[in-house]
């Protein structure tokens, strides 16, 4: 049987599954300095997902987070972390139905916005900032 939350409860769910500490990857990275005589743009990104859960539950959030791209190559370890769509929407939500106060369901991409609504970006974000790259010595 399928578990059934009102919204209250789903989010005070929220409020404890983005409490906890998540599983973070990176899924891929890119630092590239530019190159003007070969047409090659500065780049800074590295991708991945944080996955929240606790037993029956999880929301998993895609994020990438941008390198500064203003300054020098130490700049580009400066990053802003923000929610990447790589399918129809980011954060997911697994684990329970969430009924509407007409008890109709909300849709994934209505799900993912009230948690957007409800946690703050240093609250699903600084997990993250601990394990994107650090600038390395160049030799």
């Amino acid at each position: 049987m399928n578990k059934i939350l009102t919204l209250k409860q789903f989010q005070d769910l929220v409020t404890e599954m983005i409490g906890l500490e998540p599983h973070v990857e990176i899924t891929g990275e890119l630092f590239r300095m530019d190159d003007e005589e070969h047409g090659i743009e500065k780049a800074a990104e590295v991708r991945g997902f944080s996955r929240h859960a606790k037993p029956g539950y999880e929301i998993t959030f895609d994020w990438i987070a941008w390198g500064n791209l203003d300054g020098y190559l130490i700049d580009m370890f400066d990053f802003t972390i923000e929610p990447f769509t790589k399918g129809e929407y980011t954060p997911v939500f697994k684990g329970a139905t969430v009924l509407d106060d007409y008890k109709e369901p909300f849709e994934g991409h209505e799900l993912a916005q009230k948690i957007l609504e409800q946690v703050k970006p240093e609250d699903w974000t600084r997990w993250i900032v601990d394990i994107l790259p650090e600038p390395r010595m160049l030799i």
